[in-house]
Formats: structure tokens, C-alpha cells, sequence
């Protein structure tokens, strides 16, 4: 399976999401912004105007430093930064060459990965002694930000976080504390997939003009919605890590509850983890071995998909799920929590819904309502779509632009 399967829905983790609302779902008075707005309001608060033509022509001219171990997920991050900067160069681990205008300086592959991701700081130095750069980019703080706050202490450069991993949870609170809050607030930009994030940060201490919103970009070529006339074969698709986290438990509970009250139905769940064994034990203790498919590793996720009706999503935190968003620009009804910056993109009643908690009952009750009222559900499947308006390759290139402006202070 592809990072299109386990590692799809892995991004920052943001809340428990244990009550009835996300942790930071509710409003701040620290940033003075009002909550109860839509969903692109939310994002949109986040982000500042395009600059101005001269500007523009400043960041095509910009020379970007990228330090990263993401390997096959370098396209889909730095992909949109190479198509609006003027030079990017990405010091990696793997590289996989695909993507256009930008070059690569590659750790040599000699020990394990634990010395090549140290080896790869060194490498980094050496590259930004080498060539002169206007920013130096990253995603992850440990190590990669880290290493660009390095570089940036070195040689000057104004340095980029991206956060799209277990930096504002494990590592900000549970793990390291006040050394990650201290050093969010040296970097000359973050960026974060949504506004709960970007609350977090204020409430981290980093200046509000530091943060900006970077699309979790998705191909709208690939994922677009299919004709209505094609029959599914799942009424459900869970798709994801089977770890806590992303509480795979948690689905199969509320389908228990479903085939409880009567209900007829068929589900899938796409993925793999540590917490499989579980999920098929919970399965067979239900006797629900003829209605959940357990398809596993799968490289390509689209047909389940355009196989299914509704996506769920049972996180018990996260940030903005790439697969919610491929769902749903794949035409299918999403059922999620107030979890992370999910409520950024899935409105109630609209092109969603948003379950008041997580509970089996309560994710029951919603999955019950899509089966009983096909009329709804398709309603809410026609609006979900809407998501490829604002999370294509090129909102990515023009949010690239707004961190680039930022970083130039």
C-alpha cells in the first residue's frame, strides 16, 4: 500500500476529540476570530492577500533550500514550491526524481537510516556554504525544522516549519514540551493545514503574520466524482492507519450497532497497522465477518472510492485528512468528527456530517440516517465535491507564494 492507504490520514494530530467539540474547535479570544464561520471563511481568515506583481516576480526569482526526508512524498509538498520559485533544491535522503525544475542533492546511502538522516544535516551545511539561498524550507521539526533552524543561525536564512506530522501533540505537549514551543517561534514562517492549527500556534506564542495555511494538495484530475448511475458496492469505506489514533475500533462499533437495529449493509476498510488483529477480533465478536471487507494494503484507493457511498472518518485526532479531502472530491458523503481542522471543510447538513460525538451511537445514528434517506445522502455527496475548488496543486503553488512573501519579511 501507498501513502495513498495507511499513511494517507496521517497528519497532525490535534485534539482527543473526546467531547462533544474539538479541543480547539471552539472560538479564541487570543486570535479575535469569530469560529462560527464557514469553512473557507476559516481558512481564508488565515490567509493574507497574493502579493503584488513586483512581489511576485521577486519569488520567481527566489532560491529555496529544502531539507527533507519525505522521500516519495516530495512531489505532493514541494511539488507546488518548485512551480513558484525561482530555484528550488532539495537535499534528501531518496529521491524520487519527479519533480520538475528542481534539483536534488542526495545523502550518500551508505549505513542505516538513523546515520544517513544525521549524515543528511552535514549535507545540508555543506549545500548552503556551497550555493547562496533566500530561504531554507522544511517539514517535520524533528529533525528536518530543526536543521533549517541550524542553517538559518549559520548562514541567515529565513526559515519554513510545515506541519503536517505529530509536532503540535506528541511533540509540543507530550513529549518534549517547552523546547518544540520554543522553537516554532523561531521559525520566519510556519505553515499548517488548517485554522485549528493555526489557533494552536497563537497559543504556542508564534506571531499571527508568521503562520500560513498550506493546501494538503490533492490531484483533481485523479479524484472527481463518477455518474450517479453506477451502482456501489459499499454502503461504507473507512480508509486509513489501524492504529489509536485513527480508531478503526471505533468504526466497527457503530456497524455492530447498525446490524443490531436491523440494518443491511456493507462495508470496507482500507488499510493496515499495528492495530489489525484487534479490528478482526472486534469483527468476528460482532459476527460481522460477511459485511466488512478487509481488503488490507492497497496501492491504488480510488476504486474503493468510486465503489462506495460514504466515507467515514472515526480519528480520535487529526489534521486535515488527505483522504477525506479525495473522498470527497470523489463524490462520496463524508461522516466525521469536530476533530482537528476537519471542520475547516466538512459543514453539517451541507456537504457532510459532523457527528456531535464520538460514540458508536452517535456515528451510528449518521450512517443510519444515509441509509434510510438515500435523497440526503446524495445531497450531501453532490456538495462534497466542492473540496476540489480549493485543495488543487495550484492553491498549494499560491499558498507557496503567500510563505515565500512571508519569509522575506
Amino acid at each position: 500500500m501507498s501513502e495513498t492507504t495507511a499513511e494517507r490520514t496521517e497528519s497532525t494530530p490535534s485534539s482527543d476529540g473526546a467531547g462533544s467539540t474539538d479541543a480547539d474547535g471552539a472560538g479564541d479570544a487570543a486570535t479575535g476570530r469569530d469560529e462560527t464561520s464557514s469553512p473557507i471563511d476559516s481558512r481564508a481568515r488565515w490567509r493574507r492577500p497574493l502579493a503584488d506583481e513586483d512581489d511576485e516576480d521577486e519569488q520567481d526569482d527566489a532560491r529555496v533550500l529544502v531539507i527533507t526526508g519525505l522521500s516519495h512524498k516530495n512531489e505532493r509538498h514541494y511539488g507546488p514550491l518548485a512551480d513558484v520559485a525561482g530555484k528550488t533544491t532539495l537535499v534528501c535522503l531518496e529521491p524520487e526524481r519527479a519533480i520538475d525544475d528542481a534539483e536534488y542533492v542526495q545523502v550518500p546511502e551508505i549505513g542505516p537510516r538513523l546515520l544517513r538522516v544525521l549524515l543528511l544535516f552535514f549535507v545540508a551545511l555543506y549545500e548552503g556554504y556551497r550555493n547562496e539561498y533566500d530561504a531554507v524550507a522544511s517539514i517535520s521539526l524533528l529533525p528536518y525544522g530543526l536543521y533549517a533552524l541550524a542553517l538559518k543561525a549559520v548562514y541567515g536564512y529565513p526559515a519554513h516549519l510545515g506541519i503536517i506530522g505529530i509536532d503540535l501533540d506528541h511533540h509540543a505537549r507530550q513529549w518534549y514540551g517547552a523546547g518544540p514551543r520554543w522553537a516554532f517561534r523561531q521559525f520566519d514562517a510556519i505553515s499548517v493545514p488548517g485554522s485549528a492549527h493555526a489557533r494552536k500556534l497563537v497559543r504556542m506564542g508564534v506571531p499571527e503574520e508568521r503562520i500560513e495555511i498550506l493546501t494538503n494538495a490533492i490531484d483533481v484530475d485523479t479524484y472527481h466524482p463518477i455518474p450517479a448511475d453506477i451502482d456501489a458496492e459499499y454502503d461504507f469505506v473507512w480508509l486509513g492507519r489501524f492504529s489509536a489514533e485513527k480508531d478503526p475500533l471505533l468504526f466497527v462499533r457503530a456497524l455492530a450497532q447498525l446490524e443490531a437495529d436491523g440494518r443491511e449493509f456493507q462495508a470496507a476498510m482500507v488499510g493496515t497497522g499495528s492495530d489489525r488483529t484487534d479490528v478482526i477480533d472486534e469483527i468476528a465478536a460482532h459476527g460481522l465477518e460477511d459485511r466488512i471487507a478487509l481488503p488490507g494494503w492497497v496501492d491504488d484507493p480510488l476504486s474503493y472510492y468510486r465503489r462506495s457511498n460514504t466515507f467515514v472518518l472515526t480519528s480520535r485526532r487529526d489534521a486535515l485528512p488527505l483522504a477525506l479531502l479525495e473522498a470527497m472530491a470523489s463524490g462520496l458523503a463524508p461522516i466525521v468528527p469536530r476533530v482537528g481542522s476537519v471542520p475547516d471543510v466538512v459543514t453539517d447538513g451541507e456537504n457532510g456530517i459532523v457527528v456531535p460525538d464520538r460514540t458508536p451511537a452517535a456515528f451510528a445514528r449518521a450512517m443510519g440516517r444515509c441509509l434510510d434517506d438515500p435523497d440526503y445522502r446524495a445531497d450531501l455527496a453532490d456538495a462534497a465535491p466542492a473540496v476540489r475548488d480549493e485543495f488543487g496543486m495550484d492553491e498549494a503553488g499560491d499558498d507557496w507564494r503567500r510563505i515565500l512573501s512571508t519569509l522575506e519579511g
